[in-house]
């Protein structure tokens, strides 16, 4: 039997940065550790020359994530890069700095808001993050978000369903398509919310 000679689009996630502002207590990247090193930072140079060699290889996504992307300080450029090689961009951030940033990471071709949240809480996932005042900048970088209209999902680190269904309500709104992106500690698992185009493992990408 013949197998047909297909290339199947790949995907490309990139840390642009070692450099967080939060300080969650499961993450390498808190402010508060040393594991990860000096402070660096991808450059933006470097990544324009990478970018032709990794679509000829079949890249078509690529995630820009941390440490916290949105600190880098040519964040933009690095996501205007990406759209222009023909690459489909995503983010995902914790959500600080969005009310600085997301205007222009929109003109800049960005396609896809993900928001790492730990909890449906979101006075515990603020205090997980030791980020006082993150609940309303998440909320206004949301909004902000739809405006520019980039679907925003989620990265939730392993809640059952209930939260879930809550969690979905902080970054859905009625009418408009979305999907909630799930990791379990344990396994990845799927979900079927309403409303949502549906939970799936951290990684999973639109069809």
């Amino acid at each position: 039997m013949r197998v047909p000679n297909f290339k199947l689009p790949a995907v490309c996630d990139v840390s642009v940065t070692n450099v967080c502002n939060a300080a969650c207590d499961f993450c390498g990247f808190a402010r508060d550790k040393t594991l990860t090193g000096p402070a660096r930072y991808v450059d933006a140079d470097a990544f324009s020359q990478a970018l032709p060699i990794l679509h000829r290889r079949g890249i078509r996504y690529m995630t820009l994530q941390g440490g916290e992307p949105l600190v880098h300080p040519d964040i933009v450029r690095l996501v205007s890069q990406t759209a222009l090689a023909g690459i489909s961009c995503a983010m995902i951030t914790n959500g600080w700095f969005l009310r600085r940033y997301i205007d222009p990471l929109a003109a800049a071709g960005l396609d896809r808001l993900i928001i790492s949240i730990d909890s449906a809480d979101l006075a515990e996932h603020e205090h997980n993050r030791g980020l006082a005042g993150l609940e309303r900048r998440l909320a206004e970088g949301i909004a902000r978000a739809r405006a520019c209209g980039l679907p925003v999902q989620a990265s939730v680190n392993g809640q059952p369903p209930d939260p879930l269904r809550r969690i979905a309500g902080h970054v859905a709104a009625p009418g408009v398509r979305r999907r909630l992106v799930f990791l379990s500690a344990a396994r990845a698992a799927r979900l079927h919310l309403p409303g949502l185009r549906g939970v799936e493992p951290r990684g999973s990408r639109p069809q």
